[in-house]
């Protein structure tokens, strides 16, 4: 689970002890000169503590809802724990963690992958240099748009984008009749909803923000609004 601005599924955390200097975008951290028209920025930060609970209802719910999903697509034959009958109405459980850990593998790299590559081609959809990359520190990949004046309008389409895109693609998956590619489906759509919710955080701020309202990315971990007079 990444906690993320717009265009960006990496963490830009408030904490100062978690800034990297070793790292290149860690230099000017400063925001730039105030444009004309508008007000002294302020730091775009995230809560964590909200957004972690957050993250973990939404797992949950997107475990319950997509999976009462898969099961009435595809059946209980699809679940990785079978019940077999034996003599003496005895029942033995058999769980196959072998058929499922494949899907989950490839949906955590799909997820963290193709979430961010979706950020940054909207963001250059709209005429601005994306940087992507690993922030090993806390473990995310990220699309930033370092050093540029953003507008309120393209980071709303950008904080959606991968929402919006992997959840209509992967939903009609699950009808797949190939139970790798529907289980597949199922951790790609639980993992990239609940992976959201920094995106989802970002896009209510940005909802409440004046027209015309100015953001800008300095380092990994300092984001800044500049809101029009």
């Amino acid at each position: 689970m990444d906690i993320t601005a717009p265009g960006s599924n990496t963490v830009q955390m408030a904490d100062k002890d978690l800034i990297d200097v070793t790292e290149p975008e860690a230099d000017g951290a400063s925001p730039p000169q105030t444009p004309e028209g508008y007000t002294d920025p302020y730091r775009f930060e995230y809560p964590k503590l909200l957004l972690f609970v957050s993250a973990s209802v939404l797992m949950i719910g997107s475990v319950i809802v997509y999976g009462w999903l898969l099961l009435q697509l595809q059946g209980p034959e699809i679940l990785p724990v079978v019940f077999e009958t034996g003599a003496e109405e005895e029942i033995t459980i058999i769980f196959t963690p072998g058929e499922t850990a494949g899907p989950f593998l490839f949906g955590f790299l799909t997820v963290a992958i193709v979430h961010e590559l979706l950020h940054g081609v909207v963001y250059q959809r709209y005429g601005y240099e994306v940087s992507y990359g690993v922030y090993w520190r806390m473990g995310a990949v990220y699309a930033v748009v370092f050093h540029q004046f953003q507008s309120r309008k393209d980071n709303l389409r950008v904080g959606i984008a991968p929402l919006v895109v992997i959840t209509g693609i992967c939903l009609p998956l699950l009808a797949v009749p190939h139970p790798v590619i529907a289980t597949t489906a199922f951790f790609v759509l639980t993992l990239n909803t609940a992976g959201a919710v920094g995106d989802i955080y970002a896009l209510w701020r940005l909802y409440r923000m004046p027209s015309g309202t100015l953001l800008y990315d300095a380092t990994i971990q300092h984001m800044y609004v500049f809101e029009p007079e």
